[in-house]
């Protein structure tokens, strides 16, 4: 129906009190109540009560359109329309699937439930704990039900029972290893305990080392890794990992096509979709046009020669009008040359927001956070690997080329950071 028990509704409002999700799906929203709800319980909670102020994504998805009317044209961002197993759809902090599972055969259900698990760091699940007969409603043949459900289907789930109402949320765990552990604590998800989460659905960031894999291995419920660079070359040089990996059913991600191309030599089937670590906020439109260009790069000790910095000092010599900026190491300033060492990623932002450029000269890379920072901030960055709308040199005169192009941007670059805002909240 496009309603449905109220049952468990304050149990629902105080999760998402507690989870404070910047995006939900409402699957199988009807009438909208829901997503009323969400919207007081994220925005107007959090006095933002003016249409315009809205932060929270709250999208909703129906299959029988006849339900829509304007009401839920106002509260919900996106409505899709049509068979949640077909729709393609962006991830969430939250999905709910309130009164839906029961309307879909025991083996589509099944496969939803996986569907929405690898969409969302929270799932939410309420279905009858008892099941009655049930067609056509108001004209609307998918309100049959097919299916019975129990609390032991929803293994790896939190499972109550509220007034004769099954309540089964899915939480996603994060693993990384200690050499990941800066970023992988900047993934808003619990850490992964191996002891206690082994059914729990787990967003591998990252497989480096015997004992990932070990990990990864032994974790009975869904899996999905995300590859960032380095940790796909130590793969492809370890038939055993690789054997590892393909021996289970798992979404694969990463950051770029050069992985994505390297994954799939190996049987490895990946999407592209990048991860930034930080807050998009911190990073807003700071791009000012300059006839003397600012660039910047980051290295790690010891790593000159992966970074690109030798050539980078080369192309210095030649170029006095623009301004080399280097973080992470220390060296010998010039007149165009400064050193900056380690900086903590505050002061960095306040150094480099009105900046023109990023170089990012690493052969092989996955998408660097300072690249990804440069486009949120306008800046017209230079990798050399390919990277979707970003700037390409390879070699030093392509290099220098690019370069020049930068006394000509007199715009921040609007087009590639829609772009990636894009990328990045989908």
């Amino acid at each position: 129906m496009p309603t449905s028990r109220p049952n468990s509704l304050s149990h629902l409002c105080q999760r998402v009190l507690d989870i404070q999700p910047k995006s939900i799906l409402d699957v199988g929203c009807g009438f909208g109540s829901k997503g009323v709800l969400f919207r007081e319980y994220t925005d107007i909670w959090n006095l933002r009560y003016d249409k315009e102020k809205w932060e929270t994504r709250i999208d909703g998805v129906e299959i029988f359109e006849k339900y829509i009317c304007s009401l839920q044209k106002e509260i919900y961002d996106k409505i899709y329309i049509g068979d949640i197993l077909t729709i393609d759809i962006k991830s969430y902090d939250l999905i709910y699937l309130g009164d839906v599972l029961e309307h879909f055969t025991t083996e589509d259900g099944k496969k939803l439930l996986e569907k929405l698990i690898l969409k969302s760091k929270h799932l939410i699940i309420a279905t009858p704990l008892k099941v009655f007969e049930q067609s056509e409603i108001l004209g609307n043949i998918y309100e049959t039900h097919k299916s019975q459900w129990t609390p032991e289907d929803f293994v790896g789930a939190s499972v109550k029972i509220i007034d004769n109402v099954i309540f089964a949320e899915y939480e996603k765990k994060v693993y990384y290893c200690e050499a990941m552990k800066t970023f992988g604590e900047k993934i808003k998800m619990p850490r992964y305990n191996s002891q206690t989460d082994i059914y729990s659905p787990v967003f591998f960031q990252g497989l480096y080392f015997e004992e990932d894999y070990q990990t990864f291995l032994n974790h009975k419920g869904i899996k999905q890794v995300f590859w960032n660079g380095s940790d796909v070359l130590r793969m492809l040089y370890n038939p055993n990992w690789i054997e590892i990996i393909r021996t289970f059913k798992t979404e694969h991600t990463c950051h770029n096509k050069q992985l994505q191309d390297e994954l799939a030599s190996v049987g490895i089937r990946a999407r592209i979709k990048p991860i930034f670590f930080s807050e998009i906020e911190k990073y807003p439109l700071s791009y000012v046009y300059s006839e003397t260009p600012q660039v910047y790069m980051t290295c790690n000790d010891g790593r000159e020669e992966e970074y690109g910095v030798n050539q980078v000092l080369e192309i210095a010599e030649e170029t006095p009008d623009i301004k080399f900026h280097i973080f992470g190491i220390n060296g010998q300033n010039t007149d165009n040359v400064i050193y900056h060492g380690w900086v903590e990623e505050d002061e960095m932002i306040n150094l480099i927001k009105n900046f023109q450029s990023c170089l990012r000269r690493n052969k092989h890379d996955g998408f660097s956070q300072t690249v990804m920072k440069s486009i949120l901030m306008g800046q017209y960055p230079i990798v050399y690997n390919f990277i979707n709308g970003v700037w390409q040199a390879q070699t030093k005169e392509e290099l220098k080329e690019k370069l020049k192009l930068l006394k000509e941007q007199k715009e921040p670059n609007f087009k590639l950071r829609e772009k990636y805002l894009e990328i990045l909240n989908s």
